[in-house]
């Protein structure tokens, strides 16, 4: 059974402090990477999740201004930690937060415990035996457009999970890997595209917003 206690002796954090949809929020971040970094290969299930990216700060703004609906059902898939999907359970969405990582489902845990989501869902997920027999009407996910060897992968848990009337927004910055992405994907959904640029006194990112949704059959 998860505890704060526990998580805290186990893991070094610092406190990342956000205001989101006029609202504070509080998330536990790794202090450093390197207890999750493979020595022999660096560059083996790099933990991409300790990272409060950018693209999940415009997704979690998105979601805190999204209409309430009753019966509306959302999961979020490689949620990091969390921030999207928190936010969107603490303006009132119905979601299902995922991650296969262990170290990520902890830092969940624990992030959802410091900003009271209650309401909010965690699950392990694994897109490769997918175990998960449910759907949903929305599927969220910030920085997934990464690695094109998990693009097929990806491709067959939208399939599988969304709701024939239903839809997914990504949020992410602009890649190398993104073409190959729409390629795969756009024969099966329609996509449309925008973007919106996050500035601050020392850089612009710009974060492609995209919204899929399933092509109808024949």
């Amino acid at each position: 059974m998860f505890t704060m206690d526990q998580f805290k002796a186990t893991y070094a954090t610092e406190i990342a402090d956000l205001a989101i949809g006029g609202r504070p929020f509080r998330f536990h971040v790794p202090r450093t990477i390197e207890p999750f970094i493979d020595p022999q290969d660096p560059l083996r299930d790099f933990p991409l999740w300790s990272k409060i990216w950018e693209a999940s700060l415009l997704l979690a703004s998105q979601l805190a201004a999204r209409p309430v609906r009753k019966d509306e059902r959302m999961i979020e898939l490689g949620a990091g930690l969390g921030v999207a999907g928190l936010v969107a359970a603490a303006f009132g969405h119905r979601i299902t937060i995922s991650e296969y990582d262990p170290n990520a489902l902890a830092f969940l845990e624990a992030n959802r415990l410091e900003n009271s989501c209650t309401n909010a869902r965690i699950c392990r997920l694994d897109w490769n035996r997918l175990d998960l027999n449910e759907q949903f009407d929305v599927i969220l996910g910030s920085e997934l457009i990464y690695r094109e060897s998990d693009f097929k992968a990806m491709r067959i848990l939208f399939q599988t999970l969304l709701k024939p009337s239903g839809e997914i927004l990504l949020a992410g910055e602009i890649r190398q890997t993104n073409k190959a992405f729409f390629d795969g994907m756009q024969s099966v959904f329609n996509i449309q595209i925008s973007k919106q640029t996050l500035r601050s006194e020392s850089q612009a990112i710009t974060i492609l917003l995209t919204r899929m949704s399933p092509k109808a059959a024949g």
